[in-house]
């Protein structure tokens, strides 16, 4: 059971899964030369995070969160406070180039707020575009006075 991760300047290296989440994430900062305290993360081509962060101290198996024979790029998680939300920075350059959708993914996961502000306005902004239609044309239809069909009743 292994995972290949990809990470650098187009390196790769493979991984057992077959042991505890703690030293799998260990070893995957020591074989990737990164720093014992910094948070990571991997992702698979489609975008979806395995989710070691949450469980750094796990004894779980690694082969319960990693899928086996994938192919998975580590990433940086930046954690934000109790407002902000993780941000997510890949650690293999060029990932724009190579897998631009993932790219693009990881930038909206990593701004998870303003991705829902910007549709939050984009909907706020049409609903109040109809909302001052509507007000417009109903006030120009009472203020316009109503034709008579010219049929008038005589007693």
């Amino acid at each position: 059971m292994f995972v290949t991760v990809q990470f650098g300047e187009g390196q790769s290296e493979i991984f057992n899964t077959n042991c505890r989440i703690i030293n799998f994430i260990h070893c995957l900062k020591q074989r990737c030369n990164l720093d014992p305290e910094e948070c990571v993360d991997l992702v698979d081509k489609t975008g979806e995070l395995a989710n070691l962060t949450d469980r750094e101290q796990s004894v779980e198996r690694a082969s319960c969160l990693l899928r086996d024979r994938q192919i998975y790029i580590l990433i940086r998680v930046i954690r934000g406070d109790g407002i902000e939300g993780h941000k997510y920075e890949p650690l293999l350059r060029d990932l724009g180039k190579n897998h631009p959708e993932l790219a693009e993914l990881l930038r909206k996961l990593s701004n998870p707020q303003r991705e829902r502000d910007r549709r939050s306005l984009s909907r706020k902004g049409w609903q109040q575009r109809d909302a001052n239609t509507n007000h417009t044309s109903r006030s120009k239809r009472a203020a316009t006075p109503k034709k008579s069909s010219g049929a008038t009743l005589r007693n």
